[in-house]
């Protein structure tokens, strides 16, 4: 009974001239049971209830998908299937929340006034052309506290991100040494405050100090200076791996392997085979890689 079915309860002392009347209406009955001497019960589809009408037969209860669709066009259920369905269609149309991302509070308030004044709630989604006119009108409006503007619709939300222009942003000064984090020679300084006391393709060991918080005046005087920047270098690794000589020889399974290890915040600027063989009943690869990297960390207090 997956479709629809309508139950039927029956009184009647004849149920042999029942049933030749249902034959000669071509309706028909599922599950016929004897209840008792007068009363029967069976179940028939709900697309013949026109039959089912036309001989007034007593429908107790409905079953079934027919059922449940009938229902939703049954008085009230259909003004709540009409709102539904129009707030589905209506709604995607417009516009009804907008939402700023910034590190600014105060101007995060100012563009959400400023939007909410010139889109109102439930206001038509936006075209490509008002989206761009939007965006040069803030662009132009904020030009000294906005480096970075984006506006963009999805779904019924007006988003809108910018990052602060950099002489808004907050900077927290420090005061430490920068010290090598390991062996290296020096490829790039790239240092916005700071004493810098190494140069490009000098050897520096882990620990030397790469950039001050001191530097001496023309009066030799010592001054304590904030630190901050970067320096790159050249650094080395020997890496090696083996698997058992009874197993088959597999070069690219060895190399993966290796690869595997190498750290995930360096750039390769070489990658060298030193060796590969077999080694006390092991195939052995060893290999070495020059990398590119910041070593440069601040020193703990």
């Amino acid at each position: 009974m997956n479709l629809g079915y309508d139950y039927i309860l029956l009184e009647t002392d004849n149920i042999l001239t029942f049933l030749k009347t249902i034959k000669k209406y071509q309706l028909t009955l599922f599950q016929l049971k004897q209840i008792d001497s007068t009363h029967y019960s069976f179940y028939v589809p709900i697309y013949q209830r026109h039959l089912t009408y036309k001989l007034h037969l007593p429908i107790q209860k409905s079953i079934g998908i027919f059922h449940y669709l009938l229902c939703i066009f049954h008085f009230p259920q259909i003004l709540f299937t009409i709102s539904f369905a129009c707030t589905l269609f209506f709604l995607p149309q417009y516009l009804y929340h907008i939402e700023v991302k910034g590190t600014l509070p105060t101007l995060n308030q100012q563009l959400n006034q400023e939007l909410s004044h010139e889109i109102s709630f439930l206001h038509p989604k936006l075209t490509y052309k008002q989206i761009n006119q939007l965006y040069d009108t803030f662009k132009q409006k904020h030009k000294n506290q906005l480096d970075y503007l984006n506006i963009y619709q999805k779904g019924s939300i007006l988003h809108v991100e910018y990052t602060p222009a950099s002489h808004n942003q907050e900077t927290v000064l420090k005061y430490q040494d920068y010290i090598a984090k390991k062996d290296g020679v020096i490829s790039k300084i790239d240092v916005q405050q700071g004493n810098v006391l190494v140069k490009i393709n000098q050897y520096v060991k882990k620990g030397d100090i790469l950039i001050s918080h001191q530097i001496e005046d023309t009066s030799k005087k010592i001054k304590i200076i904030p630190t901050l920047g970067s320096i790159e270098a050249y650094t080395y690794q020997t890496l090696e791996v083996s698997i058992p000589k009874k197993q088959k020889e597999n070069f690219a399974y060895l190399l993966f392997e290796i690869r595997s290890q190498l750290p995930k915040d360096v750039k390769i600027d070489k990658e060298k085979i030193l060796s590969y063989g077999i080694i006390d009943e092991k195939y052995v690869l060893k290999m070495q890689y020059v990398f590119i990297e910041n070593i440069a960390i601040r020193e703990e207090t």
